[in-house]
C-alpha cells in the first residue's frame, strides 16, 4: 500500500490545485519551488492497492473547483490525508479582446498552447498580437518563424499598423535543407533537433515571457516518425515549463494523426473559417482543451479587424439573471395599456408580428420614444432600412427622433445581414446594455436577424440566450417578426418566435365597407393578464391610435379577416391627412 496525496483549493483564488497520480513529480516541482508549506487540513487520500492496480477514494470532495497538476507520493509513516496548499501563478492576459473570457480569465504561464486552424484563419495575426502583448506588459516576447521571412513577418505586422519593436525575431526558415550526409541518424531528425534546439538556446538567454512558434507544421516535414517528433516537442514543453515561458504554437490540422502532439499541450484552441454563397467568411473559434481551469465551450464568433482580432464570446442566458420586482412600463396610449393588461413588464420580451405594411416597426419605434421621454435609454437596430429612411418614416407619423438621438436616448443603429453574424450581435447587445441604462431593445426585423445565421437550425437557441440575458438585465425586447405574403396565415412563420417571446402581439390587415383596416390584438402574455379582444388603430400624422374593443369580426385566424358590424364602431379618419390623399 502507498498513499498519494492530491492537493485541493479553491480555484476562484490563486491558491492550490489537485495532484494527480499520473502525472511527473519534477514539474511540480519546478511549480511549487518549495514543498516546506504547513499542513492546513486532512481533503482527501487515495490508497493505491499495487496487486489490484486500483484506486479507493478514502473521502468525498464536495463543492471544490480542482486543477490537476501532478502526484506525490508519501511515505506509508506519514499522516493519512494530508494536503499541502501551494500559490499558483496568476493568469496572464492573451491580449486579444474576448478570447480571455472564453479562455476563463487568461492563459496559465508557463504553459504550452496550440493554436490549431487551417491557412487563412488567423493563426498568425493572433499569435502577433499574443507577443505584442507581452511587449505591452513588459515581458520577453520572441516570435519564431519557421514557414516566413523575418521580412514577411513584418510585412504583414505592418497591415496591421503594428511595430514589432521589442519582438525578438528568430528566423529558423525551415524551407532551408541540410546539405550533409548522416549515417547513423535521419538527417531530418538532425534538423529537427537543431532547429528546437536553437529555440531553447534563444529562451535561455532571456528572461520568462512570451513565445510563439510558426508553424508547427514547417517542423512536421522533417520527421516520418511520430515517436521522433513527439519527443522533440517535449523536450520544447519541458523547456517552457522549467523557464516558466508561455507558448503558442501554431499548427494545422492536415496530416497524419499521429504526428500531432496535442497530449503535451495545456491547451488546444482550434480556429475555424467558413465562407457561404455570399457575403465574407464567417469565422469562430472553440477551446477543445484546457488542463486546470473552467472555460467557455462550444463555438465563438470572431472577426479579424485591422490592427485586433476580436472574439466574441456565445451568451449565456444564465449570465444576466437576476431577481426582480416586477414593473410594467406604459406606453402613453390608455387603450394599449388595456389592451396588454397594464403594459408591459420589464424584462420581458415582445414579438410583434404581422404582415408587411401593417406597422410593425411603427409600434415598436412608439415604445422607444416613449422610453426616452421618460428619461431611459432605448437601442434601435435596424436591418431592413436605412437610418435615414427610418427617421424619415417615424418623422412623417409624428415620431421625430432627432431631438431623442442627439440627447443619446435613443441609438439608431444599421444591421447589415451580409456581414454581421449572430454571435457578433450578440456581443454587442450585452456590451452596450451592460455599459449604459438602456430600458429597451428594438430588434427590427427578427426576419433580418435570420440572415444573419449561416445555419438557421440554432437560430432559436442564440435567440434564447440573448433573450434571457436581456431580461436579466430588466431589458424590455422588442421583436418585429414579418409573416411571408401580405396576407399570410400564421402557418407561414420564417421562424418561430412565438414560444420564445413572453408577449405576442399580433397586427392584421381586416377589409370593412371596401376599405382596408388595420387590427392589432395581444395572443399571449406570460407575466399577467391581457384582453381577449380585438382593437382597430390607425397610422397617421400624429402618431399611432388606438379604438375601442371590435366584436364583429370573421375570418381572423383564416388569413382574411373581416369586418362585418357597423361602421359607427370604428375609427373615424376625417381627421387624419394620410386618409384624405
Amino acid at each position: 500500500m502507498q498513499n498519494f496525496v492530491y492537493l485541493i483549493g479553491d480555484h476562484g483564488s490563486s491558491r492550490a490545485a489537485v495532484v494527480d497520480p499520473v502525472g511527473n513529480i519534477p514539474a511540480v516541482l519546478n511549480i511549487v519551488r518549495a514543498w516546506n508549506k504547513q499542513i492546513t487540513a486532512v481533503l482527501l487520500s487515495h490508497r493505491r492497492d499495487r496487486a489490484a492496480a486500483a484506486y479507493t477514494p478514502c473521502s468525498p470532495i464536495e463543492a471544490m473547483s480542482c486543477i490537476v497538476l501532478s502526484y506525490l507520493s508519501r511515505p506509508a509513516a506519514s499522516p493519512e490525508g494530508c494536503a499541502y496548499m501551494i500559490e499558483l501563478p496568476q493568469l496572464i492576459t492573451s491580449g486579444i479582446p474576448g478570447l480571455d473570457k472564453v479562455l476563463g480569465g487568461g492563459l496559465r504561464p508557463g504553459r504550452l498552447y496550440f493554436v490549431e486552424g487551417d491557412s487563412g484563419t488567423g493563426k498568425t495575426t493572433l499569435g502577433m498580437q499574443f507577443v505584442l502583448e507581452g511587449v505591452r506588459q513588459g515581458q520577453s516576447s520572441v516570435y519564431v518563424s519557421l514557414a516566413e521571412t523575418v521580412t514577411e513577418i513584418k510585412t504583414l505586422a505592418a497591415s496591421h499598423g503594428w511595430s514589432l519593436d521589442g519582438v525578438r525575431l528568430l528566423d529558423i526558415f525551415a524551407g532551408e535543407g541540410i546539405e550533409s550526409t548522416y549515417t547513423l541518424f535521419h538527417p531530418g531528425e538532425v534538423e529537427l533537433g537543431e532547429r528546437i534546439g536553437t529555440i531553447m538556446q534563444e529562451l535561455e538567454a532571456l528572461p520568462p515571457g512570451r513565445l510563439v512558434v510558426d508553424t508547427l507544421s514547417a517542423l512536421r516535414v522533417l520527421s516520418g516518425e511520430p515517436g521522433h517528433f513527439r519527443k522533440y516537442i517535449k523536450m520544447l514543453q519541458e523547456s517552457l515549463v522549467q523557464r516558466g515561458w508561455t507558448g503558442l504554437v501554431l499548427d494545422e490540422p492536415a496530416g497524419r494523426e499521429l504526428l500531432h502532439p496535442r497530449s503535451l499541450a495545456w491547451g488546444l484552441i482550434k480556429l475555424e473559417q467558413q465562407v457561404g454563397d455570399y457575403g465574407p467568411e464567417h469565422r469562430r473559434l472553440c477551446i477543445t482543451k484546457l488542463r486546470g481551469q473552467p472555460y467557455a465551450g462550444g463555438y465563438h464568433d470572431f472577426r479579424i479587424h485591422t490592427g485586433s482580432i476580436e472574439v466574441y464570446p456565445r451568451l449565456s442566458g444564465s449570465e444576466g439573471f437576476a431577481r426582480f420586482a416586477l414593473e410594467r412600463i406604459s406606453s402613453g396610449l390608455p387603450e394599449l395599456d388595456k389592451l396588454l393588461g397594464g403594459g408591459i413588464a420589464r424584462g420581458t420580451s415582445v414579438a410583434i408580428i404581422g404582415p408587411p405594411g401593417t406597422g410593425k416597426s411603427t409600434l415598436a419605434t412608439h415604445y422607444a420614444l416613449q422610453a426616452s421621454r421618460r428619461g431611459r435609454r432605448a437601442i434601435i437596430y435596424a436591418f431592413d432600412e436605412a437610418p435615414s429612411m427610418f427617421q424619415h418614416r417615424a418623422a412623417s407619423q409624428g415620431m421625430a427622433l432627432d431631438k431623442a438621438m442627439a440627447s443619446g436616448h435613443i441609438v439608431l443603429r444599421k444591421a447589415e445581414p451580409a456581414r454581421l453574424t449572430s454571435g457578433e450581435f450578440a456581443h454587442e447587445i450585452s456590451e452596450r446594455v451592460q455599459q449604459d441604462d438602456v430600458e429597451l431593445i428594438v430588434i427590427d426585423s427578427m426576419n433580418g436577424y435570420l440572415q444573419a445565421m449561416p445555419d438557421e437550425r440554432y437560430l432559436n437557441l442564440h435567440l434564447h440566450d440573448l433573450l434571457a440575458f436581456l431580461s436579466g438585465r430588466r431589458v424590455v425586447t422588442l421583436c418585429t417578426l414579418s409573416m411571408r405574403g401580405a396576407f399570410g396565415g400564421f402557418s407561414k412563420f420564417p421562424i418561430d418566435l412565438t414560444y420564445i417571446a413572453d408577449t405576442v402581439i399580433l397586427q392584421r390587415f381586416f377589409e370593412a365597407f371596401g376599405e382596408l383596416r388595420y387590427a392589432l390584438s395581444v395572443v399571449k402574455k406570460r407575466d399577467g393578464g391581457h384582453e381577449r379582444t380585438i382593437r382597430e388603430y390607425r397610422i397617421g400624422s400624429s402618431g399611432l391610435q388606438l379604438g375601442e374593443p371590435l366584436q364583429d369580426f370573421v375570418g381572423l385566424f383564416s388569413g382574411g379577416p373581416s369586418y362585418v358590424g357597423l361602421p359607427g364602431a370604428l375609427l373615424r379618419a376625417k381627421h387624419d391627412e394620410f386618409a384624405k390623399r
